[in-house]
């Protein structure tokens, strides 16, 4: 039952009834069909008319999100502390008494387009890996349109230097799904900058890194991912409202168009996606780019999987391969760091 609530609602808010939708394969698990061949949302699907609907429908997720987040917390023993960390509230989960912990300490950056997943909603992806004795810190950064860009990525930055000013032997890993994935490379350009040291290792999950409607999967899995549905709905008034007049290709807002000089210096970065996933062109485009930059950077596309289905059903057989993948790269990265 970890994240089967949260999915729930999730599925609540996207579901339009009487949509047709893409029947699932025969290489998908039983478990995970009935997610793959989910009717299209509906919420993703249509722009808002205005900032205050963003709002309202940001506040209504993030009650009923959060309640089944720490409910399942609960149900495991994670331990949720919430404090501020350099003034940004953060939620530390720990793993359950006697659970021995992992190497280092994972940031975690909650998705929603900028505008939505705030509060306890923002922790449910990362419960899984606390349950395998990982150390998180998930970073609940203010979100748009109350507070555009760039003040997403400054509070993730700012919990970031915070965490090797507490421990500058501890690495720290960073870890985000769709807009949390683009906000984890993000974080490591906003490193390189400063000048301060970068992540151990990032994972960025479907990652949200080009906020224009740039890449052929915006097009030819349009209809065909059962997550997002369209770039042309939610997700447009999304980035408008993000990035509040800015240009979309400014690398800060989209990864995608980085240097390769600053590309070049990344950390080992598995990137995620799914065949069926909107955002896969961001994620195949930025992978390209790192590995052209000579970074040392792998990818995993899984299939028929839609935009971050990968982590929505908690007893599919997919959902355990992924999190076995993420705990091997994070192991292999985090080991060769530690002192």
């Amino acid at each position: 039952m970890l994240i089967r609530k949260a999915a729930a609602v999730l599925a609540a808010v996207l579901l339009v009834e009487g949509a047709a939708a893409l029947p699932a394969p025969e290489t998908v698990s039983p478990e995970m069909a009935a997610a793959v061949s989910a009717p299209p949302p509906a919420m993703w699907r249509e722009r808002a008319d205005s900032l205050a609907q963003i709002a309202a429908a940001e506040s209504d997720y993030a009650k009923a999100a959060g309640r089944a987040a720490l409910a399942s917390a609960a149900r495991l023993g994670i331990e949720v502390e919430t404090e501020r960390l350099a003034g940004v509230v953060v939620r530390r989960l720990a793993p359950r008494e006697g659970n021995a912990a992992k190497p280092g300490v994972i940031l975690y950056i909650h998705g929603g387009g900028y505008v939505f997943g705030g509060g306890p909603a923002g922790i449910t992806e990362a419960l899984p890996l606390v349950r395998k004795g990982w150390r998180v810190v998930a970073v609940d950064y203010r979100l748009a349109p109350e507070h555009p860009f760039p003040a997403a990525i400054d509070d993730a930055f700012a919990v970031y230097r915070a965490l090797l000013e507490e421990d500058p032997q501890r690495p720290v890993a960073v870890f985000g799904t769709s807009t949390g994935g683009a906000m984890t490379l993000i974080l490591a350009l906003q490193a390189e900058r400063a000048g301060v040291a970068l992540p151990a290792a990032l994972i960025a999950g479907t990652p949200w890194s080009d906020l224009t409607k740039t890449g052929d999967t915006y097009r030819t899995l349009e209809g065909v991912d059962n997550v997002l549905g369209s770039y042309d709905g939610m997700l447009a008034s999304a980035a408008e409202a993000y990035a509040d007049g800015r240009n979309m290709k400014d690398p800060l807002l989209s990864p995608v168009y980085a240097d390769e000089a600053e590309l070049a210096k990344f950390p080992p970065t598995l990137l995620l996606s799914g065949t069926r996933d909107l955002f896969l062109s961001n994620t195949v485009r930025m992978h390209k780019r790192l590995l052209l930059a000579g970074a040392d950077a792998r990818l995993v596309v899984y299939e028929a999987l839609s935009h971050a289905q990968y982590y929505f059903v908690e007893d599919a057989p997919e959902t355990a391969e992924h999190y076995e993948i993420l705990e091997r790269f994070l192991l292999k990265s985090l080991e060769k760091e530690l002192p």
